[in-house]
């Protein structure tokens, strides 16, 4: 059995939601205070990462379809968790006053590690998928209930995470 790149974007955008998912605040990695940047703001960055991480897990469904548009969004997640680990090892934002712990920074490398391959590859894929008639097919299909009640799951589940994420990097 030989791994094709739907095994690899799909094991990648896996990864890196976990990687990312790993370093939400309160938790053990992430302990750092954001106390002194406007909580809208926080909160509009939690609710970013929450998204992509949300994507990331979604989009999974239609990796395994060899959706052509899902490897270009996959691509994209791929360039959206380059560019937050880049603004925080860069000390661009967000900027805390604490130190940044030796198990975030390990994190951080390894995201954008897995950031860069995740684009490639993406990249890869769709470029070696025919967008003859098979893609038509693939977007007219409705979606399984199981997928929307997942997704409706992220959601409700992300909402979670916003609040609790924006709370805890306030310091409340």
């Amino acid at each position: 059995m030989t791994i094709n790149s739907r095994h690899l974007v799909s094991g990648l955008l896996v990864l890196s939601f976990g990687l990312l998912g790993s370093l939400i605040p309160g938790g053990s990695i992430e302990t750092r205070s954001f106390s002194h940047i406007d909580p809208l703001i926080l909160g509009a960055f939690n609710t970013f990462l929450t998204f992509l991480e949300i994507v990331s897990l979604l989009i999974v469904y239609f990796i395994f379809k060899d959706l052509k548009w899902a490897f270009i969004v996959s691509g994209l997640c791929g360039i959206s968790y380059f560019i937050v680990y880049a603004l925080d090892l860069g000390t661009l934002f967000p900027v805390s006053p604490d130190p940044m712990p030796r198990a975030l920074f390990v994190i951080e490398v390894l995201g954008m590690i897995v950031s860069v391959t995740l684009l490639f590859l993406s990249v890869r894929g769709a470029m070696r998928i025919n967008t003859s008639g098979k893609e038509q097919v693939m977007v007219s299909k409705p979606y399984s209930k199981t997928f929307v009640y997942f997704a409706l799951f992220l959601v409700v589940v992300g909402v979670g995470i916003i609040t609790f994420a924006t709370k805890s990097a306030m310091g409340s």
